[in-house]
């Protein structure tokens, strides 16, 4: 009677372990976190940091510079099947005809961990030419949606987008000023008594001064920026400026030169860096105005010009 009790409960525990062992079967074959494989979207080269790209702004031409980006697509265990990872680009303030792709989709091939690069780019800048003051864009890269056969792929949680930083600069005249650099096929005019001279209010000797050859005193102020302007009486052909100060210690270490038609509308070419007592200023062309008007606008705790002095085209 023991025995076939004994026999009995063998049975029931080998009838038991049976249906165990194919549960663990179908589970192994069931899709799960562990078998799943994840798409994420990283930049091409992902090892380094996202680098930002900055563009220039220069009034009458517009900006220059480009941005050109590429990312890729992966997987952190190779798929059975191909699988195409759709990608959209967008940037606020930039038309989508203007954010060009090499492709649409990164494809990674079966059996393999990453796509091909693919690459971002904007070179047209019209949209945005209007903003002069300096401003920050951002260009956004993301996964729009995958396509495969492959019912083990599946979007990551993560690192499903890239942002790439623009920074575009102020709006600015282009460099039209160089210093210490005298202009070619030109003359220096000295012959200041032919001109009118007015001086910002406040500075020194703004009437008896060897600036405009009315006496000896120089043009000067405790460390305020000033400014000079010039009315030649008619209109010049002009190609420089030449300013002498009493020392290194008493110049401007930046001005800004301006012109203009009528003595009261003025338009800016800019400013450049100077330095020492003598300084040469060449205009990258031929200005053609009747007042010019040479404004500090870097200067030390003491400041002075004891001439100013203009380069004229010969041509």
């Amino acid at each position: 009677m023991k025995k076939f009790f004994h026999y009995i409960l063998m049975a029931a525990f080998i009838g038991g372990t049976i249906p165990f062992s194919s549960c663990n079967d179908d589970d192994e074959n069931q899709l799960n976190e562990w078998n799943m494989s994840y798409v994420s979207l990283l930049p091409a080269d992902y090892l380094r940091p996202i680098p930002s790209f900055t563009l220039k702004h220069i009034i009458d031409k517009g900006i220059e510079g480009s941005v050109e980006f590429q990312v890729m697509a992966t997987l952190q265990k190779p798929a059975s099947q191909d699988v195409s990872v759709n990608i959209d680009a967008t940037c606020d303030g930039i038309a989508a005809d203007k954010i060009v792709k090499s492709s649409d989709a990164a494809i990674i091939k079966a059996g393999n961990l990453k796509s091909e690069p693919v690459t971002i780019s904007i070179t047209d800048w019209s949209d945005i030419e209007s903003v002069e003051e300096a401003a920050e864009y951002t260009l956004n890269i993301k996964v729009k949606d995958i396509v495969t056969g492959a019912v083990e792929v599946a979007n990551a949680e993560f690192n499903q987008s890239v942002a790439v930083k623009i920074k575009k600069e102020q709006a600015k005249m282009e460099e039209f000023l160089f210093f210490n650099k005298e202009p070619e096929k030109s003359t220096l005019y000295t012959n200041v008594t032919d001109w009118d001279f007015s001086f910002m209010d406040g500075v020194e000797n703004a009437g008896s001064n060897s600036v405009a050859g009315t006496g000896g005193n120089d043009v000067a102020t405790n460390g305020v920026p000033f400014w000079v302007s010039v009315d030649f009486k008619e209109v010049k052909k002009l190609t420089g400026i030449k300013t002498s100060h009493w020392g290194p210690g008493f110049a401007p270490s930046k001005v800004e030169i301006l012109t203009s038609d009528n003595g009261s509308t003025w338009k800016s070419w800019g400013e450049v860096g100077t330095s020492g007592s003598y300084q040469i200023i060449a205009f990258k062309n031929v200005i053609e105005a009747r007042y010019l008007k040479y404004q500090m606008v870097t200067v030390p705790g003491r400041v002075n010009i004891t001439k100013l002095h203009v380069y004229m085209s010969n041509e």
